[in-house]
């Protein structure tokens, strides 16, 4: 009965340690790769000309007034998902992650390629992206309110809930928008539910190894998920503890 009960003890043992999983130390030290855009926008923000950079869903406003009879062109922009705005006869101008100073020099010198004539620009941000606004409710229900589309991103992070869908951003900025993995987060075990399909992500190799093949865009409705590690250990003194206990039951049980 003793060499039965040891046999059963060391199968039990042996696939404790096999199931062990690997602490996430390596994970609490790194941070969440920020969007390229840098900081983001909150409702009632001033917004500072020099710090504020650029990126899709800016809304921009721009006037020219061109030559001695004082033609004036107004022309209002959207910065895409690919960060371009198209100014009529000047063409496609990349003005992603540049703040508004900078963006208006950029356009400027394309200006200067296609009027030959003296002309004067104003130019300026009409409507700032609203990208991070923090809601309440059940997981099973991704929220409309009119016209405003929202992802859903719930578990291991620290802020969970919903913020406004933006066109071109990946499942890496709305981890960051949702504060960033906690130290229990599972990150390879991340998904999205999308429609009535789950997708799988590894959230860790996206994050902290810069895999930026791995993330994927996000949709409309999207249910970004990051579950918590089975076993996590808070420091070294508990890793040393869960040993010391294996280490016990091995002596106790087997031999």
């Amino acid at each position: 009965m003793n060499k039965l009960n040891r046999s059963i003890a060391k199968i039990l043992l042996l696939v404790f340690i096999i199931s062990f999983p690997i602490p996430v130390w390596a994970q609490t030290q790194g941070g969440v790769v920020a969007p390229a855009t840098g900081g983001e926008y909150f409702v009632g923000d001033a917004i500072n000309d020099n710090d504020y950079k650029l990126g899709p869903g800016d809304q921009l406003k721009a006037n020219l007034i061109v030559g001695d009879n004082a033609m004036s062109l107004d022309y209002d922009f959207a910065i895409g998902p690919d960060g371009k705005i198209f100014f009529p006869k000047v063409g496609e101008i990349d003005l992603l992650g540049l703040t508004v100073s900078e963006a208006k020099k950029v356009v400027n010198e394309h200006i200067k390629k296609a009027y030959q004539e003296e002309y004067y620009l104003s130019f300026r941000l009409l409507s700032p992206r609203q990208i991070r606004i923090y809601l309440t409710g059940s997981e099973d229900k991704p929220l409309f309110m009119g016209d405003k589309k929202y992802v859903s991103v719930y578990g291991e992070v620290q802020k969970s809930g919903r913020f406004e869908y933006i066109p071109g951003r990946k499942f890496s900025d709305y981890i960051s928008y949702a504060g960033g993995p906690n130290p229990r987060a599972h990150l390879s075990m991340a998904t999205i539910t999308r429609q009535n399909q789950k997708i799988y992500i590894d959230g860790s190799d996206v994050i902290f190894n810069g895999n930026n093949k791995k993330d994927i865009a996000i949709e409309p409705r999207d249910v970004i998920n990051i579950p918590a590690q089975f076993i996590y250990f808070t420091d070294l003194g508990s890793f040393s503890t869960t040993i010391f206990t294996i280490l016990a039951l091995y002596t106790t049980f087997i031999k």
